[in-house]
């Protein structure tokens, strides 16, 4: 840990100069958040629990002199399970509203298709049973073309040094018209030899922004479906959450999960929520899971 303390004051006080020394186009940024709080889940061993987790975010970029913009970037990530490693390292060029990342990259779908909001300040996890299948490829190539309103990408895996490639790949594309959005994808999930469709679409109406979500996995015998739908409804400094997600699965009663979140100014907000979710494949009424705390960008 102090070793990587230590390599991050070194950027910090290097990164000025880089920049300086660089192309006049050329910056470095650091950025942060943070989360902080309790967890409860019922039944659990430890069923209340502190919890914080802390992403530190450094990025830079440069423009050529023939109007491509290039740049890297990677994330410290510390959290109380005691993982602290650098994460999501990528370097991307861009021209044209193209962009070519490769790296730690997401998914195509995850890029393009909205999702569910989960509750909470780190989220309770009442969305994850419906997203069971959505952004779980493997891949270190995203490929992403934004021309006005229409998005679309596309996300595979090439062989790395002493690595074999993933053969999972994913196209997505989504169209934002204002004040709606709609987005599909397909995945080819050849590590778990199955394939997924997913749609996903939100929607703002008297305030509150409403997401709607459907994804299917088939592997040619079987198919199972998730499905759901999260609204959020700001009032003043105070945003009230709700979400809803389930399965085609006979013993899968719905996940819901309600939350709000206060923002005290600064990039600083309190959150918490409170909700049930279910095991999709025992019959059981579910378990209670709620958190609060708070959350930190800077």
């Amino acid at each position: 840990m102090k070793k990587v303390l230590l390599t991050t004051t070194a950027l910090v006080f290097t990164a000025g100069f880089a920049a300086a020394d660089g192309h006049s186009g050329a910056s470095i940024t650091i950025s942060g958040e943070a989360v902080a709080g309790v967890k409860y889940i019922e039944d659990a061993a430890q069923e209340t629990t502190q919890y914080l987790e802390l992403d530190f975010g450094i990025a830079g970029k440069t423009t050529t002199d023939g109007g491509l913009e290039v740049g890297a970037s990677f994330d410290l990530d510390l959290n109380t399970n005691g993982e602290a490693a650098p994460d999501d390292e990528e370097v991307y060029i861009s021209a044209g509203g193209i962009t070519l990342t490769l790296g730690d990259v997401g998914a195509a779908d995850d890029a393009v298709v909205g999702n569910l909001s989960d509750v909470g300040f780190d989220g309770i996890g009442v969305d994850d049973v419906a997203e069971a299948f959505f952004d779980i490829t493997s891949q270190n190539i995203l490929v992403k073309g934004e021309f006005g309103a229409i998005t679309v990408a596309a996300s595979g895996s090439m062989d790395e040094a002493g690595v074999d490639a993933v053969d999972d790949f994913v196209v997505a594309a989504g169209y934002d018209g204002g004040m709606y959005s709609v987005g599909i994808s397909y995945a080819d999930v050849a590590s778990g030899d199955f394939e997924v469709i997913a749609l996903g679409g939100s929607v703002t109406a008297a305030g509150a922004d409403l997401n709607l979500f459907w994804h299917q996995a088939d592997d040619g015998s079987d198919t199972i479906s998730g499905y759901g739908a999260s609204v959020a409804y700001p009032v003043g400094a105070l945003t009230l959450v709700g979400t809803v997600g389930t399965t085609d699965l006979d013993d899968d009663d719905a996940d819901f999960g309600v939350g709000a979140e206060y923002d005290l100014g600064g990039g600083v907000s309190l959150a918490g929520g409170i909700g049930q979710v279910d095991d999709p494949f025992a019959d059981d009424d579910g378990i209670t899971v709620a958190d609060f705390g708070m959350k930190i960008k800077f």
